[in-house]
């Protein structure tokens, strides 16, 4: 018997390969196939399951990543790193083939290696087909017998043409509850659409593209993974509602203060620790929710938002509020119990429009007397 090659041994698919090392008995193999095993389990599929989280969770840390890219897949914890990498690519493996019945045909020319390459052309084909299937004529397109057994490359590469084709003149799209882990960049070309709903699925970043959709009126992304957003979100000049409540938000753009048109902001149960500036320029905003989020204080500019009618900001770590909350002049309810308030802006007493203050679970000490009989505390 010829001793096989460590080069040989390399150009295997790992799934292959881990078999092999588990069965193989010729001493001279034995020895490569030894190393490779402690390569794969230790060096690796841990550099592979890093990678992985770094696709989803580009600016956040090993730590941040990890946990984004669990709840994705929903991985147990006690699972190795290299135990992760193989079920995300199970899973990964498992949805490829459900929308193309040739996606493991040609072992070699479908590529199922574990590699990071393999796992990012996955990831974005399926949520092309994702968003191809909601499209209106989308379905029955790829049901066609020249479509439906095309490899799951061969499909994506089909998506953009095929929007440019049928889509033009779409208003309102729902994609609530696809399962999108990412959304591709081919959204831009749904150029008359005012309506989006992005609302629970898995994504953890919005593609540059976004801020291509110039007349968005209401954009819809509860309930996601979003860890940022892009600096284009800016665009949206004509954006009027943006729901990014039950996401993990740590910081806001300082280019959101450009959206000259918003009338209503959630951000509600995130994970943001502070506000930009910025925010003061939304000079249209009515409703602004900041509830359940991890802020410890408000910029003074949020007393610019003349137009705001209601702030909820109960459930957060406030120790203290900025004088200029007083110049909310149409504000009619500001929610802020549940916080570490131990003191009240005498100038909140000047909200004369102001009917409803919540400030239960507080460890409030000194209240302004007429804000203490106005609102009976």
């Amino acid at each position: 018997m010829h001793p096989i090659s460590s080069t040989s041994i390399e150009s295997l698919p790992n799934e292959l390969l881990l078999p092999i090392l588990e069965a193989c008995a010729v001493p001279s193999l034995f020895s490569v196939c030894k190393r490779w095993h402690h390569l794969l389990a230790s060096e690796a599929m841990p550099s592979l399951y890093k990678q992985i989280g770094k696709v989803h969770v580009p600016q956040g840390n090993v730590k941040e990543q990890a946990l984004i890219v669990d709840r994705i897949y929903k991985l147990e914890e006690k699972l190795s790193e290299a135990e992760k990498v193989n079920a995300i690519f199970r899973r990964i493996f498992t949805l490829a083939k459900s929308f193309s019945a040739l996606v493991f045909k040609v072992q070699i020319e479908e590529k199922r290696n574990l590699t990071l390459a393999n796992y990012s052309s996955y990831l974005l084909n399926i949520n092309r087909l994702l968003l191809w299937e909601k499209l209106h004529g989308g379905k029955k397109y790829l049901s066609r017998e020249e479509i439906k057994h095309l490899p799951l490359e061969k499909k994506g590469e089909l998506f953009r043409n095929w929007i440019e084709e049928n889509c033009g003149n779409i208003t309102a799209l729902d994609l609530s509850r696809v399962g999108l882990t990412c959304l591709p960049p081919e959204i831009c070309q749904l150029s008359q659409l005012q309506t989006l709903y992005l609302n629970q699925n898995q994504l953890t970043a919005l593609p540059a593209e976004i801020g291509q959709l110039s007349e968005l009126r209401g954009l819809y992304l509860s309930q996601n993974q979003l860890t940022s957003l892009p600096a284009e979100i800016c665009q949206l000049s004509q954006l009027q509602t943006l729901d990014l409540s039950e996401n993990q938000l740590t910081v806001l753009p300082a280019e959101i203060g450009q959206l000259s048109e918003l009338q209503y902001l959630y951000l509600n149960q995130s994970q943001l620790t502070a506000l930009p500036t910025e925010i003061g320029q939304l000079s249209q905003l009515q409703v602004l929710y900041l509830n359940q989020n991890q802020l410890t204080s408000l910029p003074a500019e949020i007393g610019q938002l003349s137009k705001l009618t209601r702030l909820y900001l109960h459930q957060n770590q406030l120790t203290s509020l900025p004088a200029e909350i007083g110049r909310l002049s149409k504000l009619t309810r500001l929610y802020l119990n549940q916080n570490q308030l131990a003191s009240l802006p005498a100038e909140i007493g000047q909200l004369f429009d102001l009917q409803t203050l919540e400030l239960a679970e507080n460890p409030l000490k000194d209240i302004d007397e007429k804000i203490r009989q106005r609102f009976r505390l």
